[in-house]
């Protein structure tokens, strides 16, 4: 299959791909179905997980919802804090965990980690510009 994406670095692709998401309707008029590239990620994630056979559809759908119930037995309907995409984490961490792909400690310690870590450790941050070398001053 030949797509416009052949050929192209993987920075290239995952840019390309997530601008054609970011521009998709939502359910509702004027809203995006993704509003933050970690969503689009987080979605992949879940969907490529599934294609490798580690968990079932039907398990994750469940996991959705009973995270969505949850949230929603707490927080008020239009609460701010709510975030279709962190339920659909949970739900994938859930399934994960439950059939053994994914030990729930090694999870937690790992996400404590990533939380305690600043933003901008060793410089990890989007550089949306393009980065030039000249040989010669090397």
């Amino acid at each position: 299959m030949n797509s416009q994406l052949d050929g192209l670095p993987t920075e290239d692709r995952r840019r390309v791909v997530e601008q054609l998401l970011c521009g998709l309707p939502g359910g509702r008029p004027g809203e995006l179905s993704f509003e933050e590239p970690w969503e689009i990620r987080a979605f992949a994630l879940a969907v490529a997980v599934h294609d490798a056979g580690q968990y079932q559809w039907p398990a994750f759908q469940s996991a959705l919802i009973g995270s969505i119930r949850a949230w929603e037995q707490t927080h008020p309907i239009k609460d701010a804090s709510w975030s279709y995409y962190e339920h659909w984490v949970a739900a994938l961490e859930t399934v994960l965990a439950d059939s053994g792909a994914v030990e729930s400690d090694m999870l937690e310690s790992r996400t404590a980690e990533v939380l305690a870590t600043p933003a901008n450790r060793n410089h990890h941050e989007a550089h949306l510009e393009p980065i030039a070398v000249d040989p010669a001053v090397a």
